[in-house]
């Protein structure tokens, strides 16, 4: 919007200058005019966390960022040792060159990196919004808030938590609302899923007390309102909360995590790269387990993939595969009889978590193009066909068991 706003000062100091009167001096002043906005917005989003700062321009190839750490490094395999055939994967990454949103794909199989690509300028380094997978990280974090005593568990009610607007959301029905709730989207939030801060959730949506704990209704303002619970509860932010719990013993970091009203966004607007990201995925697909050692309680992972709505008119079918259900903030997709759990965010970015075949699957894709829902589903599917068709072992793994 700044760079939006900067043009049109420009535009109307060109068309200004049309005048001859005073010329030298309308120029200057529309120079400075436009400047000064941009000095004072990227001012305001340093100190505000709105965006990162080094951020690539809107409409460019790439809508991400070069980090400066060293993404997680990851063992690596290859395909075949890993029981693919390598030519169907050769062919596989040579086909989705043509996968125009696509930037990186990521294969993580018994803890071994054995697909890695990137495209279109990307690379491992590169950081991407990966929107709502963030709801995921966030019920990561309420797990932990649980186990390090926070809360005494997911059945808290939440408005306990936020004592000065108890008084002002009565007629909203939020009394009974539970931590539960928010993390299965059965919240019972009447208005539409969009943008929202922790005050406009609490004193302007409306709980239907009919459809809480009975219905899914995506709605990433309950996200919003786990993350500043957690800052309530842990007396941190949720970012550090996350870096010293999470990111630390995990080995990865985020690139940047959006401040909306003084609490960091607990649905989206966090960056990481595709090898931290699928560094995230293994901790669920071990079960919470990171080297050996449990990070996060088994438990918290089975009630994360437990389906707590069997049916919605919101869950789709897409090719190959369905919407079966939801679980805390992960979804539960059916491929072929067999449950794929996945982290999803808008504009296609995915953490593919496939237990029987021990994978890790990471996409990226840039989010403000041209969508092409059926090609790009089309390439998921078949990636999706590879890597069960990789379950099982082959003469090569027997010969190197």
């Amino acid at each position: 919007m700044e760079y939006a706003l900067a043009l049109l000062l420009l535009l109307f100091t060109a068309v200004a200058l049309i005048w001859k009167k005073h010329r030298r001096e309308k120029m200057l002043l529309g120079l400075a005019s436009a400047a000064t906005l941009l000095i004072v917005v990227n001012g305001l989003n340093y100190f505000l966390e709105w965006h990162p700062l080094n951020l690539s321009l809107p409409f460019t190839k790439s809508q991400s960022f070069e980090v400066s750490h060293e993404p997680y490094n990851w063992p690596t395999a290859t395909p075949v040792s890993a029981g693919y055939k390598e030519e169907e994967i050769e062919q596989y990454l040579k086909e989705i060159e043509n996968w125009e949103r696509l930037r990186g794909l990521v294969v993580i199989k018994d803890g071994s990196l054995v697909v890695e690509k990137y495209q279109k300028g990307a690379t491992r380094f590169s950081a991407f919004n990966v929107h709502s997978v963030t709801k995921s990280i966030t019920s990561a974090l309420m797990g932990l808030s649980i186990q390090e005593g926070y809360l005494e568990s997911e059945d808290n009610y939440v408005m306990s938590f936020f004592p000065q607007y108890q008084k002002s959301e009565q007629g909203l029905h939020k009394e009974k609302l539970t931590v539960a709730h928010l993390l299965s989207m059965r919240g019972g939030f009447t208005g539409w899923d969009g943008p929202q801060n922790v005050e406009q959730v609490l004193l302007k949506e409306k709980v239907s007390e009919s459809k809480l704990g009975q219905e899914f209704n995506y709605f990433t303002g309950a996200q919003m309102v786990l993350s500043a619970l957690i800052t309530k509860a842990s007396k941190t932010t949720t970012k550090e909360f996350a870096q010293e719990k999470l990111f630390k013993p995990l080995g990865i970091q985020c690139g940047f995590w959006r401040k909306v009203d003084g609490y960091y966004a607990g649905g989206d607007e966090t960056y990481f790269t595709a090898r931290d990201l699928a560094r995230f995925g293994e901790l669920y697909l071990n079960k919470g387990k990171v080297n050996g050692a449990q990070l996060l309680d088994s438990s918290w992972v089975e009630k994360s993939f437990t389906n707590y709505t069997r049916a919605s008119n919101a869950f789709r079918t897409l090719d190959c595969y369905q919407e079966v259900g939801y679980g805390y903030s992960w979804w539960l997709l059916n491929y072929n009889n067999k449950t794929v759990y996945t982290a999803r965010g808008k504009g296609g970015q995915y953490i593919l978590i496939l237990p029987e075949e021990k994978v890790v699957a990471v996409i990226l894709q840039e989010w403000n193009l041209q969508k092409d829902f059926g090609k790009e589903n089309a390439y998921l599917c078949k990636l999706l066909s590879i890597l069960t068709k990789g379950n099982k072992r082959t003469s090569y793994q027997m010969a190197h068991k």
